[in-house]
C-alpha cells in the first residue's frame, strides 16, 4: 500500500518506521531538522506544510490508500485529511488535540468523511478516571465494548498477596489472572505460581467483579483526590470523576482558567495557586491526598509536583508525559504511574491499519494484547495445547457469553470464543490468521 503521513514527531516516526517495512511511506513536515532525521529510514521525506495542496501532491497523494495527519496542528491535520479524501484516499486517520474536534477519544466514520479522529488527550484522561475508581491499578483496559475489563496491577511489598500461590487467591467469578510480568518478562500464571513482590499483574474480569479485588491487595478505598493542570486533560478528567462521590480539588495557576471551571464542575473545589509553592501545597494539605494527579504542559514540572506530593505523604501519584523516553524514568523515581498520549495515538492507528478486524489492541509492559474472535470451523473443539502460535505468544483469557475462562491445555475452543492473546508486536498478523476464517 501506499501511505502518505503529515507529521515527523514522535507518532509519525514511530509510525513510519514499522508501516515502510511492507508499505511505500511519504511522510511530510514543515522542520527541516525532522526530515533530516528521517533520510535513513526506507521512506520518501518531503518539506512543507501537510494542508498545501502542492505538497500533497508531491507526496503522491493522488495515488495514497491511506491517510495519517499526526502534526502538532489540529487545523493542518484536519484540512490535510480532507483534501487526502478529495484526492480519493481510501482510508483518513487524523488526530487532534482540541477536544471541540472531538467530544470523545475516538470517532470513528467522522460526518465529514474521516474514517478515525483521535483525541489522544480524552483518550488519557478516561486511562486516568479508571485508575482513580479502581485503587493499586496502573492500567484499566476495556475489551468487548466494555462487558469486560483488564486491570494491570503493580504488587507491593506491603500487599497481603506476597509469597501466596494463585490457587490460594480464592478470586471472585469470572475475575482471571491472565499474565505476570516480572523483571522484564511475561509469566504465564498457573495454580502454583508464586506471587512476589514487584510483580506486575493483569487481571480480567466483569467491572463489577473487578471491584472485589480491591481488598486482595490491601489497596485503601481512594477518598480524596488532587488534579494539578486545568487543561484538556485535567479538566476532562475533574469532569469524569466529579460525576461520583470523591473529595476533589483542581489547581490550576491561570485564574481565567480556574474561573471557567467552577462554571461547570460541581462537586470539584478548583484552587488558584501554584503548584510548586511548598508553602501552598501543605497548606492545602496535598499530604493527605489518596492520588495526586499532575496534568500540566510540562513533563519537568509534572515530575516535580508528583514528587513533592508524594515527599509531603500523597499516597499515589500519576502523570501524563508527554516525552515518551521519560515513562520509565518517572516511574523508576517514585511516580507511580506515567501516561503518555502519543502512545495511544499510535497504538490505535497500527490497530486501524493493521488489524482492521481486530476487536481491540493495547500495549501492556511492551506486549500487545488483542481480543480476537475464533472464526475457522476447523477450530470448534480444538484444544488449546494443540493450537499453533508463535513462540512468544500465549492465550491469557478466553471470554465465551457472560464467563471469563482460565485457559488451559485441554480447554477446547468454540466458534465465536473471544480470546485475549498475549504477543510480541512484530507476530501480530501470525496470530490473527491462527483465529480468523
Amino acid at each position: 500500500m501506499r501511505i502518505v503521513i503529515a507529521g515527523a514527531g514522535e507518532v509519525g516516526l514511530n509510525l513510519a518506521k514499522i508501516l515502510s517495512e511492507k508499505n511505500e511511506v511519504f511522510i511530510i513536515d514543515i522542520d527541516e531538522r525532522k526530515i533530516e532525521e528521517i533520510k535513513d529510514l526506507n521512506v520518501e521525506a518531503i518539506k512543507g506544510n501537510a494542508a498545501n495542496i502542492e505538497v500533497l501532491v508531491k507526496a503522491n497523494i493522488k495515488r495514497a490508500d491511506i491517510f495519517i495527519g499526526v502534526t502538532g496542528d489540529d487545523e493542518v491535520n484536519l484540512l490535510a485529511g480532507l483534501a487526502a479524501k478529495r484526492f480519493g484516499v481510501k482510508k483518513t486517520i487524523v488526530r487532534v488535540g482540541n477536544p471541540e474536534y472531538a467530544h470523545k477519544p475516538f470517532i470513528v466514520n467522522h460526518p465529514m468523511g474521516f474514517d478515525l479522529i483521535i483525541c489522544p488527550q480524552l483518550a488519557l484522561a478516561s486511562e486516568i478516571a479508571n485508575l482513580v475508581t479502581i485503587p493499586g491499578a496502573i492500567e484499566v483496559i476495556s475489551f468487548s465494548g466494555g462487558d469486560v475489563e483488564m486491570v494491570e496491577i503493580s504488587v507491593k511489598e506491603t500487599s497481603p498477596i506476597v509469597g501466596k500461590r494463585i490457587a490460594e487467591l480464592n478470586l471472585p467469578l469470572n475475575v482471571i489472572i491472565t499474565a505476570i510480568y516480572r523483571n522484564g518478562e511475561l509469566v504465564l500464571p498457573r495454580g502454583d505460581t508464586e506471587i512476589l513482590a514487584g510483580d506486575k499483574m493483569a487481571i480480567v474480569g466483569k467491572p463489577d467483579d473487578l471491584v472485589e479485588i480491591r481488598d486482595y491487595f490491601g489497596e485503601p478505598i481512594i477518598k480524596n483526590v488532587v488534579i494539578f493542570g486545568g487543561g484538556t486533560i485535567g479538566s476532562y478528567v475533574a469532569r469524569i470523576l466529579d460525576k461520583g462521590n470523591l473529595n476533589i480539588k483542581l489547581i490550576d495557576s491561570n485564574p481565567e482558567v480556574c474561573e471557567n471551571l467552577c462554571a461547570v464542575l460541581k462537586r470539584t473545589r478548583v484552587i488558584i495557586g501554584d503548584a510548586t509553592d511548598l508553602d501552598f501545597l501543605m497548606e492545602e494539605e496535598i499530604g493527605k491526598s489518596d492520588v495526586v494527579i499532575s496534568t500540566t504542559e510540562s513533563d519537568e514540572k509534572n515530575l516535580l509536583i508528583c514528587l513533592l506530593a508524594k515527599n509531603l505523604g500523597a499516597k499515589k501519584a500519576i502523570a501524563k508525559v508527554e516525552k515518551g523516553n521519560y515513562v520509565q524514568l518517572f516511574e523508576k523515581v517514585g511516580v507511580d504511574v506515567a501516561l503518555n498520549p502519543r502512545k495511544v495515538t499510535y497504538t490505535e492507528v497500527i490497530k486501524h491499519l493493521r488489524l482492521m478486524r481486530t476487536h481491540t489492541l493495547v500495549d501492556v509492559g511492551g506486549m500487545a494484547v488483542l481480543e480476537v474472535s475464533v472464526e475457522k470451523k476447523e477450530l470448534s473443539g480444538k484444544k488449546i495445547r494443540d493450537i499453533s502460535l508463535p513462540k512468544r505468544s500465549i492465550i491469557g483469557g478466553i471470554l465465551r457469553g457472560d464467563e471469563c475462562l482460565i485457559p488451559r491445555g485441554d480447554t477446547e475452543l468454540k466458534i465465536g470464543d473471544k480470546l485475549l492473546v498475549f504477543t510480541t508486536w512484530n507476530e501480530i498478523e501470525k496470530v490473527e490468521k491462527a483465529f480468523r476464517s
